[in-house]
């Protein structure tokens, strides 16, 4: 990759390049001496019309002239290129203005053209950049992570520096130097004598130009460490503030700050003066240049030379100043250029360092064949290491049977994951070779290896999208994760195979209940909201026959809804956008108007700072990151020191602070109060006086909302779907009621089967997979609608491999995090379905097949330990009568049906069609 910005952009898109800097000079600059002569013409006539003596004008005559020898030959003129036209002196000054602004139009639509070029130009070289990046990272192996990261970073940083560089880099020089030709030109057209003068004007005007744009680099590096200077020492005084408050050093900090900006008041001084110094040139050469050019215009010199006009001299400056402007916007580019030099360098030192890594891995994949249908993984005098990890295995000569069952016991840190992710072919040995039926894993192509030997790694990564990409991330039918391309298997199959990934990891449930906890979408077809309008009826039918129905609190316009909050139901809908958003509620003009009307501000302000009493004395021995205090706090942890300050100081809700302060006071108050649920939360704050006030001022706010903020809630509508709510709530019409024990459950169960009976079962798992996933929230291990468990995203992590349906299947999952029992009852799941395909799992020590107290259907056909860096061979007891014998294909041992036993599960979410 090249080193330089320039040279880069350059050999990205070359033909661009070449256009936009042809179509600049070839246009460019004859509109711009057309213009300069159309500028001499017009002052020249000016002139003529002062002097009524003075022969006419010819519009744009062109004549360079020439020594008096050769003047002489051409009938004592100079070399006429152009004889211009005789106009009257009103026509020829109409012509010139006419001329001067079809020449800016002219360049005004020619810089459009030119700007389209490089902008596609830089487009190009930006693509390039990013494919050059792609490449190298893709192509990086484990041990390449820190510079595949540090590439990263360094293109984001190459695109900032080299802004506008990748698009002008070329075109701006090629531009100053035209413009120094055109400016010598229209000297040497007017009075060879100005060439010499132009020439130096040019070379002193870059000169100091260069001079102030060094000095201004220094003032400002001086002035960036100045600021960096004072920030350390106003941090470090942050820091210091115990020792000074209990030392009272006041005084001496004061003196030592000032000592601190002292030193770097004198250091920007110094680089001020340098640059007025600096300035002193420039400011010079604008009266210099000028009178320059006139001296040599009017100098004669011992024989009488031709006389220079005044439009012609108004040329020459108007050129010089062209080419100045031109010239310095050379200068400035210079300077970014070398500020993004570094990065470039180092994305080639990157790239270059991750292509000398995947050359040898590319090499032997340039002589390989496909892999072969079956055989045995060899492992023959192996040593790896995983840099993620920290675990080394040396030494390994293995032999594993495939298509086969193993198991590999060891807990984390034993080298187990290593061991599986050289099986995979995901981690290169630094030693020895991974052979499958004799082909070098090495030498297959990526996404051949993974397409045949899948692998479920240690760290599930989720990618920004809906649940269904993330699901069949990888999978042949959907090249790039959103749409199936050509090739793509009929959507039956595709279908099967996910029911099955879905039902072997236990993610059923999940699409189901992220299906229920979805938003609908806003533009949701006709024929769905009606379905789910009636089903309110038959669900409230269903309930009501098993008598349940008094486990839902419906949406009544009448009644306080007591399993909502008190801010839901003065909303009574759900709020769409950030105007209502629960953060913004309390704050919001409009809310405090209600509140204000209905006289609820001096209540609900009372009430918050009962449940902030209440909560601060509850909470009081719980520290911050106590999972109670999160999840019944109805304030964050961060907000506990504020509202612990505000209970100390406000014992009762009077004599509130004057001013701004306690207009915030009280507007957090009423935020607590708007978040308080009586049902959830239970500090008998609100009775039913106070719930018909609350209904009041729900119809309040209904009526009164203003029609520019219609849009910001969906009230809640029997007749209708409510968009912004959930599915479930549509369904239900209203909220389950907690107070019974296990209502939840119960209502749902009978809402599954009301879905079932209904056809629209169907309807709630294409929610659950058409909802978002977002990287972050799932990072965070947080559960929620946004979030996954740790299981859960080893399970979505392992249903993108079983969706492929690979020859081989290599689990390296950390699963010590659960129990035995429940970890064996997953791997007899994951073995039916992959019985007569190879298996490959990490188990923790506990669950030894032979020691786990499950009744394994059939024995692991090979089950290896990693212990001591190292990895050896565990035997396990002899076949009894009902079991087959160790190394029997698993196949003969399940039966040839038991990888495709799902009919109860697809009787259970009815994912596909009958």
């Amino acid at each position: 990759m090249d080193r330089d910005p320039i040279v880069f952009a350059w050999r990205s898109a070359k033909r661009r390049h070449a256009a936009a800097v042809a179509v600049a000079l070839g246009l460019g600059f004859p509109l711009v001496g057309l213009g300069l002569l159309a500028l001499r013409d017009l002052v020249d006539e000016l002139l003529a019309l002062a002097e009524p003596g003075r022969g006419p004008i010819h519009f744009l005559h062109l004549v360079v002239p020439m020594p008096e020898r050769w003047a002489e030959r051409l009938g004592g003129h100079g070399l006429v290129l152009m004889p211009g036209w005789p106009l009257p002196e009103s026509a020829l000054t109409l012509w010139a203005l006419g001329c001067l602004i079809g020449v800016a139009l002219s360049l005004a639509l020619l810089g459009w053209g030119v700007a389209r070029l490089c902008v596609t130009a830089q487009a190009e070289a930006v693509r390039r950049l990013r494919e050059l990046a792609e490449d190298a990272i893709l192509r990086s192996g484990p041990a390449a992570r820190d510079d595949a990261r540090a590439l990263a970073g360094q293109v984001g940083a190459a695109i900032r520096a080299a802004d506008g560089l990748l698009a002008v880099g070329i075109l701006v020089p090629a531009l100053a130097a035209g413009a120094v030709l055109v400016t010598l030109a229209v000297a040497a057209a007017v009075a060879p004598r100005l060439i010499a003068v132009a020439g130096i004007s040019l070379v002193a005007a870059a000169l100091a130009r260069q001079l102030l744009i060094a000095r201004t680099e220094r003032r400002d590096d001086q002035r960036r460490l100045e600021g960096a200077a004072l920030e350390r020492g106003l941090t470090d005084l942050v820091r210091r503030l115990p020792a000074v408050r209990a030392h009272g050093t006041t005084a001496f900090e004061h003196a030592r700050l000032g000592h601190v900006a002292e030193r770097a008041r004198r250091a920007l001084t110094a680089t001020e003066d340098e640059l007025s110094r600096a300035r002193a040139p420039a400011l010079a050469l604008t009266v210099l240049v000028p009178t320059l050019v006139l001296a040599a215009a009017l100098w004669q010199g011992p024989a009488p030379a031709m006389p220079v006009s005044p439009g012609g001299l108004s040329a020459v400056l108007g050129a010089l100043a062209v080419a100045s402007s031109a010239v310095a916007a050379f200068l400035r580019q210079n300077r970014r250029r070398r500020a993004a030099l570094p990065a470039f360098r180092e994305i080639a030192r990157a790239t270059a360092s991750l292509e000398a890594r995947a050359r040898a891995p590319r090499r032997l994949r340039s002589q390989s064949a496909h892999l072969p249908d079956g055989g045995p993984i060899v492992l023959s005098n192996v040593a790896a290491y995983d840099p993620a990890s920290g675990e080394r295995l040396i030494g390994l000569d293995l032999t594993v049977p495939m298509p086969g069952h193993v198991a590999i016991l060891g807990d984390r840190g034993s080298g187990g994951r290593v061991l599986a992710a050289l099986i995979a072919g995901q981690l290169e040995p630094t030693v020895g070779a991974v052979t499958y039926a004799g082909t070098d894993l090495r030498s297959v192509e990526p996404a051949e290896r993974a397409r045949r030997i899948a692998y479920a790694g240690a760290e599930p990564v989720l990618m920004t999208g809906t649940l269904l990409q993330n699901l069949l991330y990888g999978d042949p039918a959907f090249a790039d994760g959103s749409s199936p391309d050509a090739g793509a298997p009929p959507a039956g199959e595709l279908e099967e195979r996910l029911v099955e990934a879905l039902s072997v990891t236990g993610l059923d449930r999940l699409v189901y209940g992220r299906g229920l906890a979805s938003v609908l979408p806003r533009r949701l077809d006709a024929a769905t909201a009606a379905a789910i309008v009636e089903t309110r009826g038959a669900l409230r039918a269903a309930l009501t026959a098993d008598q349940a129905a008094h486990l839902i609190e419906p949406f009544d316009p009448a009644r306080y809804n007591r399993q909502a909050t008190v801010g839901e139901n003065i909303l009574f809908g759900a709020p769409v956008g950030s105007a209502f958003s629960e953060a913004r509620l309390a704050g919001h003009p409009f809310t405090r108007a209600v509140l204000e009307a209905e006289g609820l501000t001096r209540p609900m302000t009372e009430m918050g700072l009962a449940i902030a009493r209440a909560t601060v004395e509850i909470f009081s021995d719980l520290p911050d990151d106590h999972p109670l205090f999160d999840a019944f706090s109805l304030f964050p942890a961060r907000e506990r020191g504020f509202f612990e300050d505000l209970v100390a100081r406000q014992p009762e809700a009077s004599g509130w602070r004057r001013g701004p302060a306690g207009q915030r006071d009280r507007a957090r108050l009423i935020g607590l109060c708007l978040r308080y649920s009586e049902t959830r939360h239970r500090f008998g704050l609100i009775d039913e006086a106070m719930e018909a006030r609350l209904v009041a001022a729900r119809r309040t706010f209904a009526a009164l909302l203003p029609a520019s903020l219609q849009g910001s809630v969906e009230f809640y509508d029997p007749g209708k779907v409510t968009a912004a709510a959930s599915l479930e709530e549509n369904l239900l019409f209203g909220r389950i009621a907690g107070a019974e024990a296990g209502a939840g459950a119960r209502v749902r169960a009978l809402m599954q089967a009301v879905l079932r009976e209904r056809g629209l079962e169907r309807t709630v798992y294409r929610f659950g997979l058409a909802s978002q996933v977002d990287p972050r929230a799932a990072d965070s291990g947080l559960g929620g609608r946004d979030g996954f468990t740790a299981s859960e995203r080893m399970a979505i992590d392992l249903a993108r491999c079983l969706v492929r349906q690979p020859d081989i299947l290599v689990i390296g999952l950390a699963l010590d995090d659960r129990g035995a029992p429940e970890i064996m009852a997953g791997i007899e799941r994951l073995r039916a379905a992959r019985a007569g395909r190879g298996l490959v799992v990490c188990l923790p020590d506990e669950c030894r097949p032979d020691q786990s107290g499950s009744n394994l259907a059939a024995p692991f056909d090979l089950v290896l330990r990693a212990e001591r860096n190292t990895v050896v061979r565990t035997s396990l007891p002899g076949p009894s009568a009902d079991a087959p014998e160790v190394g029997l294909p698993v196949t003969a041992a399940l039966g040839q049906d038991a990888a495709r036993s799902t009919g109860p599960v697809r009787e259970h979410t009815r994912l596909t069609t009958d």
